[in-house]
């Protein structure tokens, strides 16, 4: 059994939510990183997933005492933010929304846009405590129909039914809850989605980090269908500041005339947004999977 697999168990869940709540910030650090070291010793199948993923973004001119390091502080994150997003659960509105605010001119903008009639369409990235800032979303009472990825595993249901507790509108990616996105948006609703799970059958591969990797190309064709004014969301930390949303938009989408160019190149406009961010916080994407396609002569670790 894989690591993933078993920290994405509903035990597993469980257990970690019941820890977060109860425990207090040190004592929730603590396991945390007790967790990190443990990972960083015995090196799964997880630890070099996300090294070939860093590698890649980093560079081949970088050395493993670099790489070994930055993956080390990317679990540490990793386990900081999954303590932060349990504990956050049990806070009210006004206090999920300090946590992790919202820009008052994103908001501006949002609103702005739906005065228009316009759909919202919001799509963010597996950067720093990406879960958490779905919650601070949610505390501003948007209404937000969430498309996740279809098929989760029994740990993600957990997620998926805290979220909705949140106020979002869980709608694992389907024909119909598309079908739903699309109508929600043509009548000026917001969805949110994430733009760097690619889903099988639909993606292409994009330039990202001088290397193709697949993405998915459902954003671009709702946005272009829908007319929706688009926004990219990433969140980062820094111990100066805590937790930052960053948010780009509403961007236009390119129309050429031909469909399937255009879902092509707005990608990779989505694509050229999401290096910027990792680039500047590589130790905080949260990409627990292969990013990059086997080349020919495999990968590296």
């Amino acid at each position: 059994m894989r690591l993933q697999d078993i920290t994405s168990s509903k035990p597993v869940t469980q257990l970690g939510l019941s820890a977060a709540r109860h425990l207090p910030p040190r004592a929730g650090y603590g396991l945390a990183n007790t967790i990190v070291r443990l990972i960083a010793s015995r090196k799964p199948q997880l630890y070099f997933v996300v090294q070939r993923n860093l590698r890649q973004v980093l560079g081949p001119e970088v050395d493993q005492a670099t790489l070994d390091e930055l993956t080390y502080r990317l679990f540490k994150h990793a386990g900081m933010t999954y303590y932060d997003f349990f504990h956050a659960l049990g806070l009210s509105a006004a206090e999920l929304a300090q946590v992790m605010p919202i820009p008052g001119r994103v908001l501006d903008r949002i609103d702005d846009a739906r005065a228009t009639g316009r759909g919202v369409l919001l799509l963010g990235m597996h950067l720093s405590n990406f879960d958490l800032g779905l919650l601070s979303f949610g505390a501003h009472g948007l209404p937000v129909q969430a498309l996740s990825l279809a098929n989760p595993q029994a740990g993600t249901h957990i997620l998926n039914e805290l979220r909705a507790k949140a106020g979002f509108e869980i709608t694992p990616i389907a024909p119909e809850s598309l079908r739903q996105a699309i109508r929600r948006l043509k009548r000026g609703g917001i969805v949110i989605t994430g733009v760097d799970r690619p889903i099988a059958n639909d993606r292409e591969l994009v330039p990202f980090f001088s290397r193709e990797a697949y993405l998915p190309l459902g954003p671009a064709r709702l946005a272009l269908l829908t007319g929706a004014a688009v926004f990219l969301g990433a969140c980062h930390h820094t111990p100066a500041t805590g937790y930052v949303i960053e948010v780009l938009g509403p961007l236009e989408m390119v129309h050429s005339g031909d469909r399937q160019a255009d879902i092509y190149n707005n990608t990779c406009r989505f694509a050229a947004f999401m290096e910027a961010q990792v680039r500047a916080y590589p130790e905080q994407w949260m990409m627990f999977h292969p990013f990059w396609p086997e080349n020919e002569q495999g990968s590296t670790t």
